[in-house]
């Protein structure tokens, strides 16, 4: 008997598990924030590794909703159900990086502004730049644009849940066409008869 995967179903299940991998995701953000306030910032390999596990954890749970509705689950249907939790999953991280910025640690954006550009200055240095060269590839954490682009504004929480989800959006194009699966042209079980045409 076919089985598809219905709507509802889908949706009310994307729900759960983009609050799910939001969690997780967030519990490693407060996790690193313990440990160290700015390594978010300052080891790429931090963001990094936290990436990987959402879309791992994205791919997982979206093959599990695919074998918990159905058999056969088009590209559409697949695509829809990890943008539902995609945006679960950007919308948390912002609620919760708004709450740590605006009421835990108001002086993160400056903490973090000083500690990007030494870093920035280092490594710049190591690839043999004048201090001219480095001045102006650095403007931004002097004049205060990297600061402002970090305070937890209105502005700046929509603009940054409108980059996170149109990357999520690309990037879940590519899982869906990975975990879609369509129903084939003929049913490969249906029994034929053979006729020689000979007879």
């Amino acid at each position: 008997m076919e089985q598809t995967v219905t709507t509802k179903s889908v949706n009310r299940l994307s729900i759960r598990y983009g609050l799910l991998i939001g969690a997780i995701s967030g519990g490693f953000s407060i996790i690193f924030y313990i440990i160290n306030p700015l390594i978010q910032y300052t080891n790429l390999f931090v963001p990094i590794l936290s990436f990987i596990v959402v879309i791992a954890l994205l791919i997982i749970l979206a093959i599990d909703i695919r074998k918990k509705n159905g058999v056969y689950w088009k590209f559409g249907q697949a695509y829809l159900s990890l943008l539902i939790m995609s945006i679960f999953i950007v919308l948390i991280g912002i609620i919760i990086n708004f709450i740590i910025i605006k009421f835990v640690n108001p002086t993160l954006p400056s903490e973090i502004n000083d500690a990007v550009m030494q870093a920035t200055n280092q490594r710049l240095e190591k690839f043999g730049m004048d201090q001219s060269q480095i001045d102006e590839a650095t403007k931004q954490f002097s004049n205060g644009e990297f600061i402002a682009k970090l305070q937890p504004t209105l502005f700046n929480q929509i603009k940054n849940f409108g980059i996170a989800l149109i990357v999520y959006a690309i990037i879940d194009l590519i899982l869906a066409a990975i975990i879609k699966k369509n129903k084939p042209p003929f049913n490969i079980h249906d029994e034929t008869t053979y006729v020689d045409p000979a007879v």
